[in-house]
């Protein structure tokens, strides 16, 4: 494959590829909404079309929620085998009142492309199909044979589509699989995402008394379920060590090596300015650790939500009679929801005891997710992202969760590089969601230069 040809293709093609862009972030494919199905399904159909027009071969495989493509384009068994993963689906748009401009009528404007679903994943996986298209039609062919897995479930049901992975094993055979959803940390950084962090989330009620009672004359010998519930809250974390009080919460914890400590304290980071720039005074960190390493290799434990009592306007002096937290809990290496899970269950129920009734809803579980800093494959992905965007690249951490990622290399067997193109100022999952031009169309250099390393530098044996 010729490179500097394939670059050259992207360069020509620009109006197009950002067309191409506009025209996909029309589509308002938001999961969570049953009014959009419709949509969420067309935006299937947009990369379907696009990839048959590549020569690809596709599948559409049906999942308990939407549905996920699949697609193939094989050159020979002889060449290693490079599977790409994304997502069409997208965050609803809420509080519509604080866009700027509305959500699915893109705009182009400073350098970037304005829409729901800009970064957050069509505007990143659609710059690797711009990629794969560069080096097929540009660079002469492609250097590896490509395989694409793109769900339409990620921001409504995380699981919908990992379910569907074991029956497709031989489908997904691949020496490596790409995901581009994570970010710079600045534009003078392209980085590639060495961990992510799992989540166990759940939701606890506790029911105090038949209904609300009058503050005045129960006040005092009631156990009251708002205060019950700030009890449990109280002592799951640590205020002052961060560390989280569930008995056996960091059995199976592996600490992160001196290596990858290193290989994360690469990114640009001062303090003091990241501080500033989010409105408070000062970060939390867990005790022996440093807040970026808190935030993104060690576990945390987070109350979202809280709802209980009279909240309405004006005063009502009552006892509500349930009180009702959300809580999420960050995992990491070795951690697994299945054992944290029934552990938090168990020690909610011995602080509640005989003070009320408490139950559990449990959401949202992912397993945490680490690479070697050492990988060709990781290493391939630095040089190819140095290759596309002129700057050296750097390793970082991930606090939040990919949740197919973990379930893709069980399915696959393969290692996951996580290469994405995005900067922490494009407001995932906020109103005025954007996506710089010059990171898409460097995103697509960077998959283009990709496919190249693993073909060229890398030398794995094909798996399918």
């Amino acid at each position: 494959m010729d490179l500097e040809k394939a670059f050259a293709y992207i360069k020509q093609n620009e109006k197009r590829l950002v067309g191409e862009l506009t025209e996909f972030l029309r589509i308002p494919s938001i999961s969570a909404h049953k009014e959009h199905d419709a949509d969420v399904a067309r935006a299937l159909e947009y990369d379907k079309k696009k990839l048959e027009s590549l020569g690809f071969r596709t599948e559409v495989w049906p999942t308990r929620a939407h549905a996920g493509l699949f697609a193939e384009r094989t050159v020979s068994a002889d060449l290693p085998t490079v599977l790409i993963y994304g997502h069409v689906d997208v965050q609803p748009v809420d509080p519509i009142e604080l866009w700027e401009s509305p959500p699915f009528e893109p705009r182009i404007h400073d350098g970037k492309i304005w829409a729901r679903g800009a970064d957050d994943n069509k505007g990143q996986h659609y710059a690797q199909i711009a990629g794969v298209e560069a080096a097929l039609k540009g660079g002469g062919e492609l250097p590896v044979n490509v395989k694409f897995i793109i769900e339409s479930d990620e921001e409504y049901d995380g699981e919908a589509m990992a379910a569907e992975l074991p029956k497709h094993g031989k489908k997904l055979a691949c020496d490596v699989f790409v995901v581009s959803d994570s970010n710079f940390p600045d534009s003078d950084h392209p980085a590639v995402t060495l961990s992510l962090r799992g989540i166990q989330a759940v939701e606890i009620t506790i029911t105090g008394p038949s209904g609300d009672k009058h503050s005045g004359e129960w006040g005092g010998m009631l156990y009251e379920p708002i205060d019950v519930l700030r009890w449990v809250i109280q002592n799951l974390k640590d205020f002052k060590t961060g560390k989280v009080l569930v008995p056996g919460f960091y059995d199976d914890v592996l600490p992160p090596n001196a290596e990858t400590r290193a290989a994360i304290a690469q990114r640009p980071w001062n303090e003091g300015e990241v501080a500033k720039s989010l409105g408070v005074k000062r970060l939390f960190h867990e005790e022996g650790f440093t807040a970026l390493e808190s935030g993104t290799l060690r576990p945390t434990l987070q109350v979202n939500g809280i709802k209980g009592g009279y909240i309405g306007e004006g005063f009502k002096t009552v006892i509500g009679n349930r009180a009702s937290a959300k809580i999420s809990m960050r995992l990491v290496a070795n951690q697994v929801p299945e054992k944290i899970y029934p552990l938090f269950e168990r020690y909610v129920r011995s602080l509640v005891d005989d003070m009320g009734v408490v139950e559990f809803r449990g959401f949202g579980a992912g397993l945490p997710f680490w690479s070697d800093p050492k990988s060709p494959y990781v290493q391939a992905g630095l040089r190819a992202l140095e290759t596309a965007f002129g700057k050296p690249a750097i390793m970082l951490a991930m606090g939040g969760s990919i949740p197919i990622v973990p379930p893709l290399v069980a399915a696959t067997g393969a290692p996951c590089v996580m290469m994405g193109f995005g900067l922490p100022g494009d407001n995932l999952h906020a109103p005025n969601e954007n996506f710089p031009i010059a990171n898409y169309l460097g995103g697509a250099r960077a998959a283009a230069a990709y496919l190249n390393e693993v073909a060229t530098r890398v030398g794995a044996p094909a798996r399918g």
